[in-house]
């Protein structure tokens, strides 16, 4: 699947209705959403951005920590905002509790509190 067959895929998400979702998610996994999130992240347009923040927060990987680390200071607050969320839904490797503790150390100062307090979960 292209990036604008995604792009519309996710959009298309956002306006659905909740039964109508979980095929919906599958079908941006089986489309290559895992392997475009990243790449839509660098895009210079912020409804990209936003939708690669959904993307990732909608299918968790352990190659989207790289990819959200940046995000969460985008200059876009919705990207910024939807891109902390995704980061949260991350799966707890390694790579993620390294980006928190970068985050909790230096990272913006409104998410340096709430780095450090996922940081403490088990």
């Amino acid at each position: 699947m292209d990036d604008a067959a995604l792009i519309a895929l996710v959009q298309t998400y956002e306006q659905s209705f909740e039964e109508a979702q979980s095929p919906m998610v599958r079908e941006m996994e089986a489309g290559g959403g895992v392997e475009a999130a990243p790449r839509l992240a660098r895009s210079g347009d912020a409804a990209e951005r936003l939708v690669a923040a959904r993307l990732m927060h909608l299918l968790p990987d352990e190659r989207h920590v790289a990819a959200l680390e940046p995000l969460i200071a985008d200059p876009d607050p919705d990207v910024a905002a939807l891109a902390w969320r995704a980061l949260r839904n991350q799966r707890r490797t390694p790579e993620w509790r390294a980006a928190l503790e970068r985050i909790a150390e230096a990272g913006p100062e409104d998410r340096r509190a709430a780095a450090r307090e996922w940081l403490a979960e088990r």
